[in-house]
């Protein structure tokens, strides 16, 4: 099927035709390009056009008798040697591939694009278009020199990043990932541990044809979930922590009056039913259980404000200080500022540099859980207790990373130090 059969001229003395669909029997659309820039800015189009492959057989013998007959930045389009290329990427559902497939071309010429400040679609679609064609490091240094990442943080400083769509997110997080911009991968993939995904709940379908930042590559999709888990485990933790300690038989109230045995029997019913109302705890019989297992959906930093909701209960005027609320909100502290946004700690997001040069040591999907945390006295980072030993560099960014991701990936934590 024809698209637009007049070639638009990104090159306007070049020497091949590429006819471009997205999918067999697609529209076609003619673009004059530079073989040689396409060779110098892209492995895949080096390896296409060389003597290896018809195609860059066909392209000399062409050039050659074209040669014969005169100058051929004078040859009209329709006299050039033409290949056909199928499929740009898993780009998003657009009318046209013609206006996306010119700007990638005319950035791989070093041109500019049709428009001055793209949006953030246009920029994810164009970042897909040059990872298919192997031509990465040469549209980031277009997209570096135009500053288009800098100039639309601009724009977007001050506003709540709560109101933005998933898509959006998961689009500036491909783009960050594919055009070398670290902080976007930090704080978009951040942004997606802490707020969960439509694509990870059960009820989804999953779609291959969908965009590629729907599933973003480099194992990355994953590496997200695997976080998101561990901390929704470590804030499950601290539940754990207090529903079996006012249930062990240990006393807990410390005043040492009659009432001590009774007020803890009141703090652990007061304790279920908050928890219970607030849907972080379900009694299940355990003699016959058909539950599956199931994680919670939705914001973390809600959750975990939810959890300070609790009420300083108390059994008589005397225990004023026996609840759960006076020993749980230094601890949630203690994990929200690992989590918080504006806390400045960008520890649970991906750091692109250690994940590019250091993932065996960095990636948590990677990394053999620690057998014990504890905190001490007032610390303000964790010691961390295992079988084995942390294998350090002299990266600070590294042990940063390690120290926080023991927290959250422990097989089991011991809050007393600071509950103490």
């Amino acid at each position: 099927m024809s698209g637009d059969n007049r070639a638009i001229v990104i090159a306007p003395g070049g020497d091949l035709i590429l006819q471009i669909s997205h999918e067999e029997q697609g529209p076609q659309f003619l673009y004059r390009v530079d073989s040689t820039v396409l060779q110098q800015q892209s492995p895949y189009f080096k390896s296409l056009l060389s003597d290896r492959f018809s195609e860059g057989q066909d392209l000399r013998a062409a050039t050659e008798a074209l040669k014969v007959a005169g100058n051929i930045s004078d040859a009209p389009s329709e006299l050039l040697h033409a290949i056909s290329i199928i499929h740009v990427g898993r780009i998003s559902k657009i009318s046209s591939i013609q206006n996306l497939t010119a700007d990638f071309l005319r950035a791989l010429h070093g041109h500019d694009i049709s428009v001055a400040n793209p949006p953030i679609a246009n920029l994810a679609n164009l970042a897909v278009v040059a990872d298919r064609f192997d031509a990465l490091p040469c549209l980031t240094r277009h997209v570096r020199r135009k500053k288009y990442l800098h100039l639309m943080d601009a724009k977007s400083k001050g506003r709540t990043p709560e109101s933005m769509l998933e898509e959006r997110v998961r689009q500036k997080l491909l783009i960050g990932l594919l055009f070398d911009h670290p902080p976007w991968v930090t704080r978009y993939s951040k942004y997606l541990i802490m707020h969960d995904s439509v694509q990870w709940r059960p009820a989804f379908e999953p779609d291959d044809t969908a965009a590629l930042w729907w599933d973003i590559p480099f194992g990355i999709e994953d590496e997200i979930i695997k976080r998101r888990e561990h901390i929704l485990e470590t804030v499950n933790s601290l539940q754990s922590h207090f529903l079996k300690l006012y249930s062990s038989g240990e006393r807990q109230c410390k005043l040492g009056y009659d009432s001590s045995v009774q007020c803890d029997s009141f703090q652990l019913g007061e304790m279920v039913r908050f928890f219970s109302k607030l849907g972080t705890l379900r009694l299940q019989s355990t003699i016959y259980d058909e539950t599956e297992p199931s994680y919670h959906s939705g914001d973390i930093d809600r959750l975990i404000e939810s959890m300070r909701q609790c009420s300083s209960y108390q059994i008589d005027r005397n225990h004023a200080h026996c609840g759960l609320r006076v020993r749980l909100l230094p601890l949630l502290d203690l994990v929200q500022n690992q989590l918080n946004l504006e806390a400045g700690s960008l520890d649970i997001g991906i750091c692109s540099d250690c994940w590019n040069h250091q993932r065996p040591l960095y990636a948590w999907s990677s990394a053999k859980r620690p057998v014990l945390w504890t905190l001490t006295g007032n610390r303000a980072l964790p010691i961390t207790t295992s079988k084995r030993g942390h294998q350090r560099t002299p990266s600070s960014c590294l042990s940063r990373h390690v120290t926080v991701r023991d927290l959250f990936m422990a097989v089991g934590r011991d809050w007393t130090g600071r509950d103490a």
